[in-house]
C-alpha cells in the first residue's frame, strides 16, 4: 500500500490524527495520540510505503510535537522495515 499526506494541510494536534486516521485507514478505536500511532505504524496488516510531503509543516505548525511526531514515525520505521517505509520529503 502506498500513502501520501501532505502535512502543510496539517494546523494542529487534532488536524494532524485526523489526517493520519483517515490516510491510514486506522480502526475507529484509535486513541489520537503518539502511542497509539506507533502502534498502528508497526502493525500495518500489509507493507506500506508513507511518503510525507511538506513535513516541514508538522514543525512549523506543531512545534514539539510535530518533532516528537517525525521522531516516533523514523522509529516505528526502524523497527518494522519490512512493513514500513517512511519517506519524507
Amino acid at each position: 500500500m502506498q500513502i501520501t499526506i501532505d502535512c502543510s494541510q496539517i494546523g494542529d494536534r487534532a488536524e494532524f490524527h485526523r489526517v493520519f486516521s483517515s490516510r491510514l485507514r486506522l480502526p475507529g478505536f484509535y486513541g489520537n495520540n503518539l502511542d497509539a500511532l506507533y502502534d498502528c505504524l508497526t502493525s500495518m496488516p500489509e507493507p506500506t510505503t508513507l511518503t510525507l510531503l511538506n513535513m516541514q509543516c508538522l514543525i512549523d505548525n506543531l512545534g514539539s510535537y510535530g518533532r516528537a511526531a517525525i521522531n516516533m514515525i523514523a522509529r516505528a520505521e526502524r523497527e518494522t522495515p519490512a512493513r514500513l517505509t517512511v519517506n519524507m520529503r
